[in-house]
């Protein structure tokens, strides 16, 4: 398989497979759209949060991490603690200790 470049995206076949390893130019072009602050499909949603957990070299420009950090944020979100853990986690120490 001949290594050119390409503007499209191969949906089709796992990205690992592929010789070029993931699509990063798809993740780029999600993330500029993320920037500009255009919707996004949930395809390419889950295209970027998978691809981020394996392909850091996509996001060393501190920009692009800004946006993705951003993107996991809205799409995760942040769960509280929950009220009594401090304590039981220092009933845990304290029985240890004992």
């Amino acid at each position: 398989m001949n290594s050119v470049a390409t503007t499209s995206t191969n949906t089709s076949v796992p990205a690992s497979l592929l010789d070029g390893g993931p699509d990063c130019e798809r993740v780029n072009t999600v993330l500029e759209q993320l920037a500009e602050g255009q919707a996004i499909t949930a395809e390419d949603e889950d295209y970027l949060y998978d691809h981020g957990t394996d392909c850091s070299p996509c996001f060393d420009g501190i920009g692009k991490q800004h946006v993705f950090i951003e993107f996991l944020n809205s799409r995760i979100g942040r769960k509280s603690t929950p009220a009594g853990l401090p304590q039981s986690i220092m009933a845990r120490v304290h029985a240890e200790m004992a």
